[in-house]
């Protein structure tokens, strides 16, 4: 998978030089961030959107122009979403073109928020970097909620599944009454792996022909990791699409 989990401070503090951003991870041609969507913006005619995603660390536009506005339109302010974009400078702004875009839970952001701290480390990058403050929204934000978890470095270095509550505690449920509520005990069902590993789950799976929907239930996989699964094997050619079936090449 080509997209590259960062910070938006990455992308915007990086330099551009036209076709990708130089970062602390190497080149970033195609970002996949995740974040809160604070602000909407839509012309009267629907030909141009743009939404402001803010991680805590900075804010990013992710601009959708004529047929590719539909993609955003169905994303409300306060939701928390992942976005796999192509990255693009203009008057001097870096922003997101989208590629996939999803919701997700609180409890994902806890997760990516380890990721992230884990590649900084490895990467020798500063912990304190990732320990940040997002923009206030009603109520309580997951990545307030990830600056309250003691995590340390040791825990950090020796990352693996999470298996019990006792590893990391959830964040509570947003105080906005018409988002649905998470519990607590989900974490325990989400895997940090590496992009071999979501890759070489989501083939092994197709041993019989599946839909995106059937992948993402079974392999427990979100849906963006599931998505971009699936493109890189297209394009490796170790799978084929029927219709909306996938199934592995023998």
């Amino acid at each position: 998978m080509t997209a590259v989990k960062v910070r938006i401070q990455d992308l915007i503090e990086g330099a551009f030089d036209g076709t990708c951003v130089h970062t602390l991870f190497g080149e970033v041609s195609e970002a996949r961030i995740l974040g809160t969507l604070i602000d909407i913006f839509t012309t009267d005619d629907d030909s141009y959107i743009s939404l402001t995603v803010d991680d805590g660390t900075e804010t990013i536009r992710i601009k959708a122009w004529r047929q590719d506005v539909k993609k955003l339109k169905q994303f409300s302010r306060g939701d928390f979403i992942e976005v796999v974009g192509k990255i693009r400078e203009y008057n001097e702004e870096i922003y997101l073109t989208p590629e996939v875009v999803s919701v997700v839970s609180p409890n994902r952001w806890i997760l990516r928020e380890l990721e992230l701290m884990k590649g900084y480390l490895e990467a020798g990058g500063p912990q304190k970097e990732i320990r940040t403050k997002p923009q206030q929204q009603q109520g309580s934000t997951a990545a307030q909620e990830a600056e309250e978890q003691d995590v340390s470095r040791e825990l950090l270095h020796k990352m693996e599944p999470l298996q019990s509550e006792e590893e990391i505690q959830g964040p509570s449920p947003p105080s906005d009454t018409s988002a649905p509520e998470v519990e607590v005990e989900q974490i325990e069902e989400f895997e940090i792996l590496g992009e071999d590993e979501v890759v070489e789950r989501v083939l092994d799976l197709l041993e019989k022909d599946m839909t995106k929907e059937d992948l993402i239930e079974q392999s427990g996989l979100d849906e963006i990791d599931v998505e971009l699964s699936l493109r890189e094997l297209l394009d490796e050619k170790k799978i084929r699409k029927e219709g909306n079936t996938y199934r592995r090449v023998k």
